[in-house]
């Protein structure tokens, strides 16, 4: 089976199960946002009898403490289980700081632990270049206590946690679902009101993904990226993305490599259409990530 059709119909089917109703209070989730070095990244979090259940962790050591002190006024401490939707630092470098302390157990999909490990250093030496300090990063890679493959279910307290993989974002990617009651942390799969870094995201498999989303019983979506909505933030990524293809394609078939006014000019394009959204930033990168892409499946289409 073509692997975008297997992931899509894995999304719905997974996340469906036999028909489950949505009948379950649903817990009540709380966000931490990290600032602009992690892309405005949110990690949410709910409260249990055994601990709290936290999906993804802030970046900076304050931005840790930060969150340490929010979890500590709601009664959240200690963490019983952090759920990592990705491998990306600025998701999963505040393990560490988040462990300490406790031994919550550390979920993500294999490929996501892998890629933590083997990119680490590479990551690290990234970082900093851009400026920031040794002592800000972790000395090794965050530890995952626990992977899987495909999707996994994890019974807590009345809830079905499902673990699911979602592989075209790549970086061992995947969401996070409660059937019960139609709740889904999706990580990069959609980030709201703020424009994406498609730094190593293939634009159009990131649509497979987000139309297998669509046949999920999703009553509220918490983002990677923005504030929480309905599933009117699938269409409203969807609609993103298909805006940026479609601004990027005159580019791609003139041929050339898109030169800085150019650039600029689809960008000034997308800040205008999409007015007020967070981290304009990003769209030069993705602009010219668009553009290869666009420019090798030119190239299949001429041989």
């Amino acid at each position: 089976m073509h692997p975008l059709r297997r992931t899509a119909g894995l999304l719905a089917a997974a996340a469906l199960g036999a028909g489950l109703p949505l009948l379950a209070a649903a817990p009540e989730v709380r966000t931490f946002t990290g600032g602009e070095l992690s892309g405005l990244g949110n990690s949410h979090w709910f409260v249990t009898g055994r601990g709290s259940v936290l999906i993804d962790t802030p970046f900076l050591p304050a931005e840790v403490e930060a969150l340490r002190s929010d979890l500590g006024r709601a009664g959240g401490l200690p963490v019983g289980a952090i759920l990592l939707t990705g491998s990306r630092p600025e998701r999963s470098w505040g393990v560490a700081g988040l462990t300490s302390g406790g031994a919550p157990r550390v979920w993500a999909s294999k490929a996501a632990a892998v890629a933590l490990r083997s990119g680490f250093h590479l990551e690290r030496e990234r970082w900093l270049r851009l400026g920031l300090p040794l002592s800000m990063m972790p000395k090794a890679a965050p530890v995952v206590t626990n992977t899987f493959v495909g999707s996994l279910n994890l019974g807590f307290e009345g809830f079905t946690i499902r673990l699911i993989e979602v592989p075209e974002l790549g970086g061992g990617a995947s969401l996070v679902v409660i059937p019960e009651t139609g709740d889904a942390f999706v990580g990069e799969l959609i980030w709201n009101r703020t424009h994406p870094d498609l730094a190593g995201v293939d634009l159009g498999s990131w649509k497979q993904a987000l139309w297998g989303l669509r046949g999920m019983r999703i009553r509220r979506i918490y983002p990677g990226h923005g504030p929480s909505g309905g599933p009117e933030l699938i269409e409203a990524q969807i609609d993103y993305l298909g805006a940026l293809e479609e601004a990027v394609r005159p580019l791609a078939r003139s041929g050339k490599e898109p030169s800085a006014a150019a650039v600029a000019e689809v960008r000034k394009a997308m800040v205008a259409r999409y007015r007020g959204w967070a981290l304009p930033g990003f769209l030069d990168r993705s602009i010219r990530t668009e553009w290869r892409r666009q420019r090798a499946l030119l190239a299949e289409e001429v041989r």
